[in-house]
């Protein structure tokens, strides 16, 4: 009789069978040396993701009003946070068979 809790590899949870994937991809990440450095990072990517969405705005309706480009990013932002919505939904749903068993 095995001594191991999971005996067999299909036995095993999916996460645990993929783990080796996970290690080989987070061994080409940097990570910052300090969570100073970390935060910094962080406050750079949110600030180019901004600025990079102001301009795709700007550049998908030429001429518009401020108060139209404003009124187009707040309906963007609302159609993101509903499939957003969705997707946390789907992911509750398939919980269970990644995680549980």
């Amino acid at each position: 009789m095995p001594s191991r809790k999971y005996a067999r590899v299909n036995d095993a949870p999916l996460w645990l069978r993929r783990l080796d994937v996970v290690k080989a991809e987070m061994r080409t990440v940097k990570f910052p040396r300090t969570a100073r450095e970390g935060f910094r990072q962080c406050a750079e990517l949110s600030e180019t993701a901004r600025r990079w969405f102001w301009q795709s705005l700007r550049a998908g309706h030429p001429g518009a009003s401020e108060q139209e480009i404003e009124r187009q990013r707040r309906l963007l932002l609302a159609r993101r946070c509903a499939a957003q919505t969705r997707q946390i939904a789907k992911w509750k749903r398939e919980l269970d068979r990644y995680f549980r068993r």
